[in-house]
């Protein structure tokens, strides 16, 4: 086993996910789940399905993560502002990090995520 795969934990996140863009929510989830790797913060990703629809559009933009793989990023766009491939996921994760292939993960300075119990 990769020493990387050793340092990735993936959990279900324990109650309903809400995602907020500039405060507005843009996604609801109690199919979450939580990636934790030493070095990094926390990241939670939940499916495309939980996700607003119409407010994501494809980007261009991709990159490639150690460990999961490659992340290709979508850019919020909303009626008041749009976050520039602020939204991604990894289309071929493997190994430890399977369970997150084509889940959406959020990122940037107006990305807010809450947990509320369901």
């Amino acid at each position: 086993m990769d020493r990387r795969e050793l340092e990735a934990r993936i959990v279900k996140v324990d109650g309903r996910v809400h995602i907020y863009f500039d405060d507005a929510e843009i996604a609801s989830s109690i199919r979450a789940l939580s990636m934790e790797r030493q070095g990094h913060p926390p990241m939670v990703f939940v499916p495309l399905e939980d996700v607003h629809p119409q407010i994501l559009e494809a980007s261009d933009t991709t990159r490639t993560d150690d460990g999961p793989g490659a992340a290709h990023f979508y850019t919020i766009k909303t009626l008041t502002a749009d976050g520039v491939d602020e939204a991604w996921y990894y289309p071929y994760a493997e190994g430890v990090f399977e369970p997150i292939r084509d889940l959406l993960t959020f990122g940037g300075d107006r990305i807010r995520i809450d947990v509320s119990q369901v």
